[in-house]
C-alpha cells in the first residue's frame, strides 16, 4: 500500500517519562565547492513567514533553509529532533509541559546568540496574552483564542541561564510539536527596528523586550509588533537588519522582488551538505523542467502531467509520485451565493440539499481515470479530508463517483462559480470534467478561476461558491487538518459552522492518545462530510527532476516544499562545470 500523509507521533508513556526528544548530532557535512541551483514555484515574498499574508509556501519554503529549529523533515515528510539545535523534554502531561533547550551553538548570523528572548518571541506573537489594539500591539500571526499557543496562559518560564524556555498547557493539546518552534527572525533585530540606537548591543535589547513580555508592556511592544509585520517583506526597501537569518544557510545576496536568492552554508552546526544554494523562482511548471534539462538549474518539482513528464526523461534523472497534497472541492457557505442558508431565506435545510446536489455532481472516478491514473495507475480516490485512521468507505456525497445519485435532483437550476488557479492545466481539465458531469444534472458551473485566486480565497466570499484546489497536510500535525473546519479557525473562510463539529475539534485537539484521537478524527471526517462542505479528491502526481550535480535521488517532495528537504540533498562528487553567473 503506497505511503499515505499519517502522523507520527512520540509514545504518550515515554514522553511522561520524561525521555528527551532527539537523535544524536553530527558534525558538519558540507562538500566544499558544491553547489546547487534550485528552481522553485514562486518568488518570496517575506522574511518572517509567521505573518499572515506573508506566509506564502514559497516564504515558509525558504525559512526551512534560514532559520534554526528544534525539528527536521524527513524523507517521509514526518519530523525528528534536530539536536544539533537543542533539545525537547515533556516534563509532565498534566498539565502539559514542554521544556526547550538551546545547546548553546545557535547564533544569528550577525554573531548574537539564539537564546530564550528568540523563543520567547513566538509565544508573544503566536497567543491573544500579548495582544492588545488599543495599544496598537498586534502581530498577525494567526493567533486564536484557545487555539495553539494560546492554550499556554501563563508567561512561559526562561531558565538555564537564558538558554531554555517551558511552556504549560492549560489544556493538553496534540499538535504541541508544531505549536511551537525558534522563530524565523530575531528579538533583538526587531527591537533595533522598533527603537533605532536605544540600545547598546544585543544583550541589552533582548533583556528589554523579555522584560516587556513578562510584565505585559503592550505601549513598549506595539513598534516591536509593528516591526514584526512590516519590515520583513520584500518590496524594495529590506533593512540590512532583516537579513539576520540562523539556519543551516546564511543569505548571500536576494533580489528585491524575492525571485533570485543566494544562500551559503554557515559555519554553525546544520545537515547542509550543499555550500552554496541558488533559489530561483520560475512559476511556469514547463518551464522549470525545461531549466533542469537545459542545464540552467539543477532540481525542481512541480505537479505532474505526461507532457511534463515525458520533458523530464532528458534530464539526468526524475521520478514521479504520489504527493502529500490533494485536490478537493470547498464550498462558500456564507457568501450570499448558491450554498449559502440566505440565499434560501435562511432555510439551512434547502443550502445543505444544494451542496450536496452538487457534490454527487463531481465525476471523481472519471477526473481519477483521465487525469492521475496515465501517471499513477494504482492511486485510489481520497476517502476523507482528515484520513487519520485506516482508509474506509465516506458517507455521502463523498462515496459518490460520478454525477447520477438521486440527490442531484435538488441541484437542477444551481449556477455554481468555481474559483481555481488560473492558468493551471489540471485544475482546468477537472473543471472541464466536472462542468459536463454538472449539465448533465441542471447544473451550470461559472469558470471564476484567477492568478489572485488565493487573495480571492480569503478576503471575497462573494465571488466564488466552490473553490478547486490542493490542501497540503504536515505529516507532523496530527489535527492541524481539522482545525479549519471549527467555527472560529482563522483558516475557516467559509462560514462553515457546526456545533457538533466544533466539539469534534476540540476533543481531538485536546486528546495525546494516538488511537482515540483517530476515532474521534475519523468521526470528524464522517461529520464533515454530512454536513457536505467540502469534497476530497485524490492526490496529486508529483514530478520531481534533478541533474548529476545531485549524486543521489532527492526526496519526493512537492514544489512548494522542496528547499525544506535540504539535508537529503547529496552533492555529486564530480558535479557539472558551474553555469557563468
Amino acid at each position: 500500500m503506497r505511503r499515505r500523509a499519517l502522523v507520527t507521533t512520540l509514545a504518550v508513556i515515554a514522553l511522561l517519562a520524561g525521555v528527551v526528544v532527539g537523535c544524536a548530532p553530527d558534525g558538519n557535512r558540507v562538500r566544499p565547492g558544491s553547489s546547487l541551483t534550485v528552481a522553485t514555484a514562486a518568488p518570496v515574498t517575506s522574511l518572517n513567514p509567521l505573518v499572515q499574508g506573508q506566509d506564502t509556501a514559497a516564504d515558509r519554503d525558504l525559512s526551512a533553509l534560514t532559520s534554526g529549529s528544534f525539528w527536521q523533515r524527513d524523507a517521509d515528510g514526518t519530523r525528528s529532533a534536530n539536536e544539533r539545535f537543542g533539545t525537547v523534554r515533556v516534563l509532565s502531561g498534566d498539565p502539559l509541559t514542554v521544556r526547550y533547550t538551546l545547546d548553546g551553538s545557535a547564533k544569528w548570523s550577525d554573531g548574537a546568540a539564539v537564546d530564550a528572548a528568540d523563543l520567547l518571541l513566538v509565544w508573544a506573537a503566536r497567543t491573544t496574552h500579548r495582544t492588545a489594539p488599543a495599544a496598537q500591539t498586534h502581530w498577525d500571526a494567526g493567533a486564536g483564542d484557545g487555539q495553539g499557543l494560546d492554550l499556554v496562559s501563563q508567561v512561559p518560564r526562561i531558565g538555564d541561564g537564558g538558554r531554555s524556555l517551558t511552556l504549560v498547557y492549560d489544556t493538553p493539546y496534540a499538535d504541541w510539536q508544531v505549536a511551537f518552534d525558534a522563530p524565523p527572525v530575531a528579538a533583538h533585530v526587531l527591537v533595533e527596528l522598533a527603537y533605532p540606537g536605544r540600545y547598546e548591543d544585543a544583550a541589552a535589547a533582548k533583556m528589554a523586550f523579555t522584560d516587556a513580555v513578562e510584565a505585559g508592556d503592550m505601549d513598549w511592544l506595539a513598534p516591536v509588533s509593528r516591526a514584526f509585520r512590516e519590515d520583513f517583506r520584500l518590496d524594495g526597501d529590506l533593512p540590512d537588519a532583516a537579513r539576520v537569518t540562523a539556519g543551516a544557510y546564511d543569505i548571500a545576496r536576494i533580489a528585491d522582488d524575492g525571485a533570485t536568492i543566494d544562500l551559503v552554508a554557515a559555519d554553525r552546526p546544520s545537515a547542509a551538505r550543499i555550500e552554496r544554494v541558488r533559489v530561483h523562482a520560475i512559476p511556469e511548471p514547463a518551464e522549470r523542467v525545461a531549466a533542469v534539462t537545459g542545464g540552467a538549474a539543477d532540481l525542481a518539482a512541480a505537479a505532474a502531467d505526461e507532457d511534463l513528464v515525458h520533458a523530464a526523461a532528458r534530464a539526468d534523472g526524475s521520478h514521479v509520485a504520489p504527493g502529500e497534497a490533494y485536490d478537493h472541492l470547498d464550498l462558500q457557505t456564507a457568501g450570499g451565493g448558491a450554498f449559502d442558508p440566505a440565499s434560501y431565506g435562511g432555510d439551512a435545510e434547502r443550502a445543505h440539499r444544494a451542496r450536496a446536489a452538487f457534490l454527487v455532481t463531481v465525476p471523481r472516478e472519471e477526473m481519477l481515470g483521465e487525469l492521475i491514473h496515465p501517471l499513477l495507475a494504482d492511486e485510489p480516490l481520497r476517502w476523507g479530508m482528515i484520513e487519520a485512521a485506516e482508509p474506509k468507505p465516506a458517507p455521502t456525497p463523498s462515496s459518490t463517483s460520478g454525477g447520477t445519485g438521486t440527490e442531484a435532483t435538488d441541484g437542477a437550476g444551481l449556477t455554481v462559480r468555481v474559483l481555481y488557479p488560473a492558468g493551471d492545466a489540471r485544475r482546468e481539465a477537472e473543471f472541464a470534467l466536472m462542468s459536463q458531469s454538472a449539465s448533465r444534472a441542471g447544473v451550470t458551473l461559472v469558470d471564476v478561476s484567477s492568478p489572485d485566486w488565493e487573495r480571492i480565497l480569503r478576503e471575497q466570499p462573494d465571488a466564488y461558491d466552490a473553490a478547486l484546489f490542493a490542501w497540503s497536510p504536515d505529516p507532523a500535525a496530527t489535527v492541524a487538518a481539522a482545525t479549519v473546519f471549527h467555527t472560529a479557525a482563522t483558516q475557516n473562510v467559509y462560514g462553515w459552522s457546526d456545533e457538533s463539529v466544533d466539539a469534534l475539534v476540540v476533543d481531538a485537539s485536546s486528546t495525546l492518545e494516538a488511537t482515540q484521537r483517530d476515532q474521534l478524527l475519523s468521526q470528524l471526517d464522517e461529520a464533515v462530510s454530512g454536513e457536505a462542505w467540502a469534497l476530497p479528491l485524490f492526490a496529486v502526481p508529483q514530478l520531481t527532476v534533478w541533474s548529476r550535480a545531485l549524486e543521489a535521488p532527492p526526496a519526493e517532495v512537492s514544489a512548494d516544499r522542496i528547499l525544506s528537504m535540504f539535508a537529503m540533498w547529496q552533492p555529486s562528487p564530480d558535479p557539472p562545470t558551474p553555469r557563468a553567473e
